[in-house]
């Protein structure tokens, strides 16, 4: 029997990262002063965004892990959505604009370059570590698809210290390859032009990512609702338990990163009595949370179906 692969953390997913982007801030810049080029300032300014987005990623999920207390009586969780936003705005706003302003001035007035060899060798073991890191990222991610395809459990999940961990490498590996496909075009025409796009590229890259970030945010922030299959996950699990004749309603809305609060309105059979409903809620609120761990508060109340109340208001 093969041995089930070993699970990666969200937070060796965020350390792996910031490790990445430390290398690319560094050597890319380092790099882009002996050379002259706008594709290697492009790298470390989106070196620069990743490496912010991941020590922010690191305050965030800390302080979303606080406990709950009686001002914040369903913890910190959305805490995380904060710090994950203000990290996407820099990266849009300065490490984007940066990169495409200097992009431009390249185009427009296109400079000498030097050196370019000791780019591409630093651009191609940038492709090598933002690879490994992306690895890492799709690894943790895959951890909790189920069979769907990534582009469908990007949209629904809500697991954004995963998601941006994933984003960043992501930008980061097509950042590198850009930029060696742009100095590769340099070095075999000579045209300086080649060094400008590729930086352009890199920018629209860092910008584009961050952009989908902050449209994602903006539906965790407001209380987006789990996807449709772990919503009918939910009502199934409870529909299973002996006692429970109808779940009358379902509401579940996202209170953290992989965090669930869910409202279940339960139609008991009616020869129950107290104790005997208290046991099933106590049961339904055990099941759910086995069969999605994501829930981490659940609330179950017992409700009477409208025909019902109707009827009882006829009889009297």
């Amino acid at each position: 029997m093969s041995k089930p692969e070993p699970t990666i953390s969200s937070y060796r997913t965020v350390v792996v990262s910031s490790l990445v982007s430390v290398g690319d801030i560094g050597l890319s810049l380092i790099v882009a002063v002996i050379t002259g080029s706008s594709v290697m300032i492009a790298q470390g300014l989106q070196g620069m965004a990743d490496l912010t987005t991941t020590l922010l990623l690191l305050v965030g999920v800390k302080k979303s892990r606080r406990s709950a207390t009686p001002k914040h009586p369903f913890g910190y969780g959305r805490e995380l959505f904060f710090w994950v936003l203000i990290s996407s705005l820099f990266a849009f706003l300065f490490s984007g604009g940066l990169a495409a302003w200097r992009a431009i001035q390249q185009i427009l007035n296109p400079g000498t370059l030097e050196s370019i060899p000791l780019a591409i060798f630093i651009l191609a073991f940038g492709l090598v570590t933002n690879s490994y890191a992306l690895s890492n990222s799709v690894r943790r991610l895959a951890q909790g698809m189920q069979g769907k395809s990534i582009w469908v459990y990007l949209r629904n999940s809500s697991l954004v210290e995963t998601k941006m961990t994933l984003l960043v490498d992501l930008m980061g590996t097509l950042s590198a390859l850009t930029g060696l496909f742009a100095l590769i075009g340099y070095l075999l025409t000579g045209n300086v032009l080649f060094d400008g796009v590729g930086a352009l590229l890199i920018a629209l890259t860092t910008a584009g990512g961050a952009l989908f970030v902050i449209v994602d945010l903006h539906d965790l922030i407001v209380g987006r609702s789990p996807s449709p299959i772990v919503v009918e996950a939910i009502r199934k699990t409870a529909l299973k338990v002996s006692g429970v004749q109808d779940v009358l309603d379902l509401q579940a809305v996202t209170i953290g990163s992989g965090q669930f609060f869910v409202i279940l309105e339960i139609h008991f059979s009616d020869d129950l009595n107290t104790d005997e409903i208290e046991k099933l809620t106590d049961t339904i609120k055990a099941k759910v949370i086995k069969q999605e761990p994501q829930v981490s508060k659940i609330q179950v109340e017992a409700e009477t179906p409208d025909h019902e109340l109707k009827n009882r208001r006829r009889r009297r």
